[in-house]
C-alpha cells in the first residue's frame, strides 16, 4: 500500500484499491430486505453484496471536495450464496479511466471472495463524476 493517498488525477489503469471486508450481519441483511421489500430465506441476498462492493468502491475513490459520483451500470456474475452473519473480502481495480469535455468514468473491476477465499461475485462498474 502506498505511504500517501492516491489522488483521482493519479489513478490509471491497472491500478487496485486497498480490498475491503464486510460482514455480512444478520442487521444488515434485515435492513437491506426491509428496504426492498423482501423475505429472507438465510442467505445474503447477491444484490445486498453487490452494494457492500459498490459502498467500497465509493469509499475507494479520492474525489476533489463537493464531487458527487454516479453509479452508472454495473455488469455481475454470482457463484455461490452466502449465508448471514460471513465475512467478504471486495477487491476493486481501475480498468479504464475516460474523459469526455465535463466528465469523467472509470470503469472498475470488482471481485468479492468469502472467508474461505471462495470468489463470491465478480463484475463491472461504471462510475461518472463531473469534472
Amino acid at each position: 500500500m502506498p505511504d500517501r493517498a492516491i489522488s483521482y488525477e493519479e489513478l490509471t489503469p491497472g491500478y487496485k484499491f486497498p480490498p475491503t471486508t464486510y460482514e455480512l450481519s444478520d442487521s444488515f441483511v434485515s435492513k437491506y430486505l426491509k428496504a426492498v421489500d423482501s423475505e429472507g430465506d438465510g442467505f445474503v441476498p447477491p444484490l445486498a453484496i453487490t452494494a457492500c462492493t459498490i459502498a467500497a468502491t465509493t469509499k475507494s475513490i479520492p474525489l476533489p471536495p463537493d464531487t458527487i459520483a454516479i453509479h452508472a451500470s454495473q455488469e455481475l456474475e454470482f457463484f455461490k450464496m452466502v449465508p448471514i452473519g460471513a465475512t467478504i473480502e471486495c477487491y476493486i481495480g481501475v480498468l479504464q479511466k475516460i474523459t469526455r469535455g465535463k466528465m469523467s468514468m472509470l470503469i472498475l473491476e470488482l471481485e468479492v471472495f468469502d472467508k474461505g477465499k471462495e470468489k463470491v461475485q465478480s463484475g463491472r462498474a461504471t462510475i461518472a463524476l463531473p469534472t
